[in-house]
This record gives C-alpha cells, sequence and structure tokens, in this order.
C-alpha cells in the first residue's frame, strides 16, 4: 500500500478518494465490488487504512486490531457501524459505515456556536452513545467534535474509537500517555484531569468530562481552556479555571450553564456519576421551556396555510408503519401529548423519544403536530418540523429511530 490508494481494490473495496489522514492511518471513501452476505455491490464504505510506514510496526498494528475488536461490539444508531478487518503482511485495514454529513468542528469554524437546541440535541445523541458503549465496558477517551458526524436530519453518529478502552483491557500496552512522539495520547483541550495524569485512570466519566467540554464549545463557539501553551493549558484543566459560558453567550441560562459546569468538573466525584445522568439532566431542562419558544429565540415560523376544508367529525389514529409491529395510538380529546413520559397521552417508551416529545391539537378541521424542543426531533415525511397541519397518509417519525414512524389515518 504505497501512496495514494485512490482507483485501487483493497479485498471487496474500490478506493475513490481519500477524506482524512492522521499520525497511523489515512481515511477513504470507497465502494464495494461485490455483494456479500451484509453489505449490496456497489455500496459506499469508509476505509481506515494503515500508514505504509506502520505497517512493520506492531504496536500500531495491535492498535488496530484493538479498535477492530471494540468496533465489532458496537451497533448503536449513533455510532457508526463496523463491517470488516482486513489485516494482512501490507498493512490493515477497518472498513466502516460511511455517514453522509458534516463534522460538528466543521460547522463550529464555519458557523461558530450551534444554536442551543441544536447543541442540546447534538449532545444528547452523543449521550446516548457513550450510555451504550459504557454498558458494553468501553470508554472512548478521543470525544471532540471532529469525531461527530451530523447528517442533515440532525442525527449525529460518534466515529473513532482508535484510542478506545475495554475496562478489563485497561492495563493493556496502548494504554501509555505518551505516543513515540511525545505528544498525549488523545486532544489535550477535551481530556480529563485524571486522563491527562494518568490514562489507564480514563473511565466513563472521563468521557462525560469531554462530553461537556464539547457542549460547551457548541454553546458559546469557544474552547474553556484553550492557551497555546501545553504546560498552561493542562494547569487551566486541573484548576478548571474557565469563563462561564453566559458570559461568552448570555442567551445560555444559569441552569443549563449549571449542567454543563456540573459534567466539566475537575474532580471527577463532582461530575454526574453516569452519562445516562448527565442526558437526563438535559431532557430534563429542555422539558421545562416554554412550549413553542425556541432556545435559539428565533423569530417565530409563519403560520402555515389552512389546510383544505375536510369533514370535521373524522377520528384520528397514528399506526405505526411496520404492520407487523400492530402498533395503533387513537388521537383523543383536543390536545394529546406524545412522549416517554407515563402522564402523556401517547406513551413511547424508545430511548430515543423525549419525556415530552411532541403535542397533537385538533382543535381545527386537520391535526395539528408541534414539536415540544425534543432531544431528537420531530419529522413529517422526513422533514424535520416544528409545526406543521397533518392530513391523512403522512408519515410521522418521533426521534431519530424509524421503529417510531407512524401514518396518519382518518376513519
Amino acid at each position: 500500500m504505497i501512496g495514494s490508494l485512490t482507483g485501487n481494490t483493497i479485498g471487496n473495496y474500490r478506493i475513490d478518494r481519500e477524506i482524512g489522514e492522521g499520525g497511523m492511518s489515512h481515511v477513504y471513501v470507497g465502494r464495494t465490488v461485490a455483494a456479500t452476505d451484509v453489505l449490496p455491490e456497489d455500496y459506499q464504505v469508509v476505509l481506515k487504512v494503515m500508514s505504509d510506514e506502520l505497517a512493520g510496526d506492531l504496536t500500531a498494528r495491535k492498535r488496530f486490531i484493538k479498535e477492530a475488536s471494540i468496533l465489532s461490539k458496537l451497533r448503536h444508531r449513533y455510532i457508526t457501524r463496523f463491517y470488516e478487518f482486513i489485516n494482512n503482511a501490507d498493512g490493515a485495514v477497518l472498513v466502516m459505515e460511511f455517514v453522509e454529513g458534516t463534522p460538528v468542528d466543521v460547522l463550529l469554524s464555519e458557523r461558530g456556536a450551534l444554536p442551543v437546541n441544536d447543541a442540546i440535541n447534538t449532545a444528547q445523541c452523543l449521550l446516548e452513545a457513550l450510555v451504550y458503549a459504557h454498558g458494553k465496558g468501553i470508554v472512548h477517551r478521543d470525544i471532540k467534535p471532529a469525531n461527530l458526524i451530523r447528517e442533515a436530519s440532525g442525527v449525529v453518529k460518534v466515529t473513532d474509537f482508535g484510542i478506545a478502552k475495554i475496562k478489563e483491557g485497561a492495563g493493556t500496552p496502548g494504554s501509555t500517555v505518551l505516543t513515540k512522539s511525545g505528544f498525549l495520547l488523545g486532544t489535550p483541550h477535551y481530556m480529563s484531569p485524571e486522563q491527562i495524569r494518568e490514562p489507564k485512570d480514563a473511565g466513563a466519566k472521563s468521557d462525560v468530562y469531554s462530553a461537556g467540554v464539547v457542549l460547551y464549545e457548541m454553546l458559546t463557539g469557544a474552547l474553556p481552556f484553550n492557551s497555546r501553551s501545553l504546560p498552561k493549558l493542562i494547569d487551566a484543566i486541573y484548576r478548571g479555571e474557565k469563563q462561564p459560558p453566559s458570559a461568552l453567550r448570555p442567551e445560555v441560562g444559569k441552569e443549563l450553564e449549571q449542567i454543563v459546569i456540573k459534567a466539566m468538573q475537575p474532580r471527577a466525584d463532582q461530575r454526574y456519576e453516569t452519562a445516562r445522568e448527565f442526558f437526563e439532566a438535559l431532557e430534563e431542562y429542555t422539558a421545562r421551556q416554554p412550549i413553542g419558544i425556541t432556545a435559539r429565540h428565533a423569530a417565530a415560523p409563519p403560520e402555515p396555510p389552512p389546510p383544505p376544508a375536510v369533514e370535521a367529525a373524522k377520528h384520528w389514529a397514528l399506526v405505526n408503519v411496520k404492520p407487523e409491529a400492530n402498533e395503533k395510538h387513537a388521537i383523543l380529546g383536543d390536545s394529546v401529548m406524545v412522549g416517554r413520559d407515563r402522564t402523556c397521552s401517547i406513551v413511547l417508551a424508545h430511548p430515543a423519544v423525549s419525556r415530552r416529545h411532541a403535542r397533537i391539537t385538533l382543535g381545527g378541521a386537520a391535526p395539528v403536530l408541534e414539536d415540544l424542543q425534543s432531544a431528537n426531533g420531530t419529522y413529517v415525511n422526513n422533514a424535520r418540523i416544528e409545526r406543521a397541519v397533518l392530513k391523512p397518509g403522512d408519515i410521522v417519525r418521533f426521534g431519530a429511530d424509524p421503529s417510531c414512524s407512524y401514518v396518519l389515518r382518518d376513519h
């Protein structure tokens, strides 16, 4: 594997173009040459190829093998999927899902701070992925905006488990603090104090800390610690000395600010106990916000045009798009709440659904659907909405998971 691989074939994959380069690898987009048991023909994938100069490096190869082992354990809607590991004399290749989207670090560099709702949604996708990975005993250890890819729908996927660790493997080679070139293993600006001091001590709470830094940056457009001097940077991280988010962006309220600050406490015992606790703090925060007022304080969208006249006496229901699910929810009353909370009229137990996710109002001739600042969005016919007038046959999805998709029926 010498030079650029564009146009070449590795295994069952034809290389189309290079999209990135790191210290240990080159990253390409390619396509399958033939159909397999897992993938169809001409299916787009990402290939992470070990750099030529490291092909004979035993430690580098072990890291690739370790990453493949970790990725093979992960199957989650917010984590890029792993397909295959190719390991031969020429090098090693990880074959993974191609995500059509934009890395969050690119969004931040192009736009600055994200709208508050978007920042919270991104953080919650990340935290759901961490809840799952931590449940498998896997700690990412390199959470940062560059490792989050945001699709046009708003769904965010976590990638690059290259320096992740499995709990039972914490003492193995590759858990050392320095690479051969003497740099910290990881990105210092997002690392917890304990990860900087001793990487093998970087557990699940270290990922919680890094997620807090990412949320801080998405809300403010700035890093909490950004000294050009590495010793000064590390000292600031140890002390936890940073400007509160509201000082950089007054739009960030004190309640949201306290959630971010708690996640970023320099002492691990003062942070959220788990990624799930951090997620739920954000969900409870959004649930307490005034309905119909977005956190970004944007101008209200124009009222949708009045729906065509229909019979006012119709009865409405949401029916799961998969007939085998045998799931139907009647829309009864003038105002119907949809969410995970048991007090909702329509209860959906899926974790991607917020406690108070959306509201359906029957005051007019047709139902009106309103998103309630949900973490993962409400969609009508695959378009994310804040408010929409529904008509029979519309496909409504609550959150990012297709299993929460329903067709509106009238009868």
